[in-house]
């Protein structure tokens, strides 16, 4: 698999987005992690409790997530989701103890030879795409995670202070000529799918320096359109 990473502060005085891309090999196959968590910036250290989720999901990755590849998906999804929940826990704490509130959206992929397990809290996205034309199908890109936002646009499902909901998840397989994308708001706020889509149609000629000239021009493209929130994206292409 190629992959690349696009991580930028947007017009804002700090970066409240954390990512990862981990990826191991194993005789089991090539495990990978991609993530992106957006601090929530109206609440207290966006920073901190991104980057503190994007910790537990890396511990997690490599001290049980690449031993599970022979298990079922429901207990990938359960081991997955049970990280997510500690993460939560102890954020909640050292929130309440600190007396402030803060929170962030969690995005994660775990991919594991062909197959693949996502959980998502939040308004990051999380998208399956076909890339190249010579693929069994035509190239374009189908999300496959809703936003917990209310009718008002407002977020209200996340890590952190306020109260617990289970991560929504799903599972697929990763063809050739095929991928995922996990991208923050900010990323693709400005773009319609068609015109994400359309970028990063890469045909075979696939290295990681072009997948992430591809995701650079998106959120350069998102910039031009008056984007200012950070900008995260991790994609990962087979």
């Amino acid at each position: 698999m190629v992959s690349g990473v696009y991580w930028s502060v947007g017009s804002r005085e700090r970066n409240e987005d954390s990512l990862a891309l981990e990826s191991v090999s194993t005789d089991r196959g090539e495990c990978t992690l991609m993530a992106v968590c957006d601090g929530i910036g109206s609440l207290s250290h966006g920073e901190t409790v991104s980057g503190y989720a994007t910790e537990c999901l890396v511990r997690w990755f490599y001290s049980t997530g690449i031993r599970m590849c022979d298990s079922s998906v429901k207990k990938i999804k359960r081991s997955l989701c049970k990280c997510i929940y500690d993460c939560h826990t102890e954020l909640k704490k050292a929130a309440d103890n600190a007396g402030i509130s803060w929170g962030t959206t969690c995005t994660c992929v775990f991919i594991c030879g062909r197959r693949f397990v996502f959980a998502h809290l939040g308004d990051s996205s999380c998208f399956a795409i076909r890339y190249s034309r010579s693929s069994r199908r035509n190239a374009g890109l189908k999300r496959l995670t809703a936003a917990h936002v209310n009718e008002r646009g407002e977020l209200n499902r996340c890590l952190g202070s306020m109260r617990y909901y289970a991560p929504d998840t799903g599972s697929g397989k990763i063809r050739k000529g095929c991928g995922l994308l996990i991208a923050s708001d900010g990323f693709i706020g400005a773009l319609s799918e068609h015109e994400i889509a359309d970028s990063l149609l890469l045909g075979d000629d696939v290295t990681n320096e072009r997948i992430e000239r591809r995701l650079a021009g998106i959120g350069a493209e998102t910039a031009r359109r008056g984007g200012s929130d950070n900008r995260s994206a991790v994609c990962v292409l087979r």
